[in-house]
């Protein structure tokens, strides 16, 4: 065998022994394991580094832009304050201006109106005039109808447009003021006023120019047809001048009626 051994170029001792079993390593050494750990590291670092770089590059573009939005912002309210505060002195300076033109519409208006309330009636009228009395004949009268001795409504009608004639600013009888709705009718034996039943005597009351009225009144149709009537039926006519006449207010109602009124709402 060692011959065998020999021929092959064989040494017992070491070709035959038993060899212990072989034990994994790694494919690289050491050192370029560690290079390579290190060279990872760092492009780690690096990429971290960068993407930390940029994280705060957008943090602090985000920030600017927030500063600056938030300065729009306070730029924009500030306006809007200013602006409002405007508005509130505009509004004031309209809110007088309508007041005052209101307050001297309206004092304009009231005047306006005070002078219409007066013509119209609607309102109390004082001042300088004269009072006609006009009364019924007394005993036994003369005439075949009993009427002619008695103040009828033409005759009141025809003192009232006389005074109206004459320029009478007012007028009103036995304390019914005269507008231009009234009417003078009779009932009876009495007279009605704005539909309230008068009776002798009837005194007519003018608020004018007393001397004015007074002449007018004298040299009338009235004053002559008195004269002859009170001779013949008994009928007493009187006219006095007066510093202060008060004539009331008109206290029926000024609205006129309509055929529809009259007719019950029927067409």
């Amino acid at each position: 065998m060692s011959d065998l051994a020999d021929a092959l170029g064989l040494s017992a001792d070491t070709d035959y022994a038993r060899r212990p079993p072989d034990r994994w390593s790694q494919p690289w050494s050491s050192g370029v394991v560690r290079s390579l750990t290190v060279l990872g590291a760092l492009l780690v670092g690096f990429l971290l580094s960068a993407g930390v770089s940029v994280g705060r590059q957008q943090v602090q573009a985000q920030g600017a832009r927030k500063s600056e939005l938030i300065a729009l912002i306070d730029a924009r309210q500030a306006r809007a304050d200013a602006l409002a505060a405007q508005l509130e002195r505009l509004r004031t300076r309209v809110d007088a201006a309508q007041a005052s033109v209101a307050t001297a519409a309206a004092s304009a208006l009231r005047d306006r109106l005070a002078v219409v309330e007066a013509a119209t009636g609607l309102t109390a009228l004082n001042g300088p005039g004269v009072t006609l009395t006009l009364s019924d004949g007394t005993g036994t009268c003369p005439a075949e109808r009993p009427e002619d001795c008695r103040i009828q409504d033409v005759d009141l009608q025809m003192a009232a447009n006389t005074l109206f004639a004459l320029g009478a600013e007012g007028i009103a009888v036995n304390g019914e003021r005269m507008i231009a709705t009234t009417a003078i009718r009779s009932a009876g034996s009495a007279i009605l006023v704005n539909y309230r039943v008068l009776t002798s005597p009837y005194v007519v009351e003018a608020v004018g120019n007393a001397p004015a009225l007074s002449l007018g009144v004298q040299d009338s149709t009235l004053w002559d047809d008195f004269d002859i009537w009170r001779d013949v039926y008994g009928l007493e006519i009187s006219l006095a001048e007066a510093e202060e006449v008060g004539l009331p207010a008109f206290s029926g109602s000024v609205r006129v009626p309509t055929a529809a009124d009259i007719s019950g709402g029927e067409p």
